[in-house]
């Protein structure tokens, strides 16, 4: 089950949870580089503009 798309308002995960996982609203901690790829992988298909995990994956592999 999958819940890409599920908004979460100001919900903070590590970013090693599976929650980062699955869902798109969320604002992560503790993101290494290696875990952006990981997630940016998984996250792929969302645009940035609806998906923190996505545009917090791709700024995080910019710096």
């Amino acid at each position: 089950m999958k819940f890409s798309h599920t908004s979460t308002r100001d919900a903070y995960v590590r970013a090693d949870s599976r929650l980062a996982e699955h869902l798109c609203g969320l604002r992560l901690t503790d993101l290494t580089v290696e875990r952006a790829r990981e997630l940016r992988k998984l996250h792929n298909d969302h645009r940035p503009d609806d998906c923190r995990v996505h545009l917090a994956a791709a700024a995080r592999l910019l710096s």
